[in-house]
């Protein structure tokens, strides 16, 4: 049986948490297609909030490394390789200092990206954001379907651009923007705010106002980093 004890701080982060499982999935301790412990038996043995493990769970399962089953557990998946949907130790390390760097280079990227998407979208691509907007604000109670969402919708930003090296530029930082995601999804009020976001973005877009469309994203990137920043604080001294 797995040893779920470590050396956690008072206050882990659940990133430290599902680092935790994945060592104990490296180290064949847990084995693919394994059930976990019950949720409330496993926070025990950890030594750690039920809320802090769930939002380490999620995150492991938006990466395929665990399957979440409604009424019936959370089990380690078949770990095929080409599941995974990205570099783990990259999306589950990353620091404040990278989460910053991050979005320093999202808000010189993206706000460039939404204002030549106001110039060039097809009128198909002004249909799909439109819909992407509406399906952000039917998702906010779902964090794995509203993180889908956002991605699609950022995407189709990049896309309607039609900028080879901007896009690629984006593409290049893809993996810990899925990351910043992932730890941000569940931020109180977040969810709301970037559906109000997102409306705004496409809005603008659809109304052929580069400037706008450009300010309106900045905004959106602002209003995200802004709320994680706060959040991890406020873990930080409770």
């Amino acid at each position: 049986m797995a040893d779920w004890s470590d050396q956690f701080s008072r206050h882990p982060l659940p990133e430290q948490i599902a680092g935790r499982v994945l060592a104990l999935i490296s180290e064949r301790r847990l084995k693919p297609g394994e059930r976990l412990p019950p949720e409330r038996e496993l926070a025990g043995a950890m030594g750690v909030s039920r809320s802090s493990l769930r939002e380490a769970l999620r995150a492991l399962s938006m990466l395929g490394v665990t399957d979440m089953r409604h009424g019936d557990g959370t089990y380690v998946t078949a770990l095929d390789p080409a599941g995974l949907m990205r570099p783990l130790g990259l999306v589950l390390s990353l620091s404040d200092a990278g989460f910053e760097d991050l979005f320093e280079a999202r808000k010189m990227v993206e706000p460039r990206l939404a204002g030549l998407a106001a110039e060039r979208a097809t009128p198909d691509e002004l249909d799909a954001l439109e819909r992407c907007a509406a399906e952000s604000d039917a998702s906010v109670d779902d964090d794995e379907a509203f993180m889908r969402i956002d991605l699609e919708l950022h995407g189709l930003i990049s896309a309607a651009a039609r900028n080879v090296l901007l896009a690629r530029l984006v593409d290049s930082i893809g993996e810990l923007a899925i990351a910043s995601r992932v730890a941000t999804t569940s931020v109180p009020g977040l969810k709301e705010q970037s559906v109000l976001d997102h409306r705004a973005i496409v809005r603008a877009i659809g109304a052929r106002d580069p400037e706008a469309a450009a300010a309106a994203m900045l905004t959106h990137l602002e209003n995200v980093e802004r709320r994680r920043l706060a959040a991890r604080e406020e873990e930080r001294t409770r």
